[in-house]
């Protein structure tokens, strides 16, 4: 009977933390959501087309199946470059972001059979001396 009782209890506890997990939205993810639906907004996307990831040092906004995998590098470094402002508008707004020095817009063919995507073209901006992000070539 104590095993039973032990038993629920876990379950009732792990059950808890999964709800709460689910519902709450940590304040990243919700700066990370901001960006996003700021790019989609500046550039007339579709939002499943645009994706944000970012770690302590790089924020990396992929277009998914965008119309600009079918355009020219300069046509998708001109859409970057609207991407990149904006994200470095948020970036300068976030203290936690501070760390932020590249800005890196990828293009990405993604199918079904591999969700992983092939990637079309990278965009890459890094913060220069007085902190504003410009496009970097190689």
């Amino acid at each position: 009977m104590i095993r039973k009782t032990t038993v629920a209890c876990v379950l009732a506890l792990m059950s808890l933390f999964v709800i709460q997990a689910a519902g709450a939205e940590t304040p990243r993810s919700a700066f990370l959501d901001s960006i996003q639906s700021s790019i989609i907004k500046t550039i007339a996307a579709e939002d499943n087309t645009v994706e944000i990831t970012l770690t302590d040092s790089v924020l990396t906004v992929l277009r998914v199946n965008s119309n600009q995998n079918a355009s020219s590098h300069g046509g998708r470094n001109n859409e970057a470059a609207s991407i990149a402002a904006v994200s470095a508008k948020a970036l300068e707004t976030d203290e936690a972001s501070a760390s932020v020095h590249t800005i890196y817009v990828k293009y990405v063919r993604r199918v079904s059979s591999h969700p992983e995507g092939k990637v079309i073209d990278t965009v890459e901006f890094r913060k220069n001396s007085t902190g504003a992000f410009e496009i970097h070539t190689s």
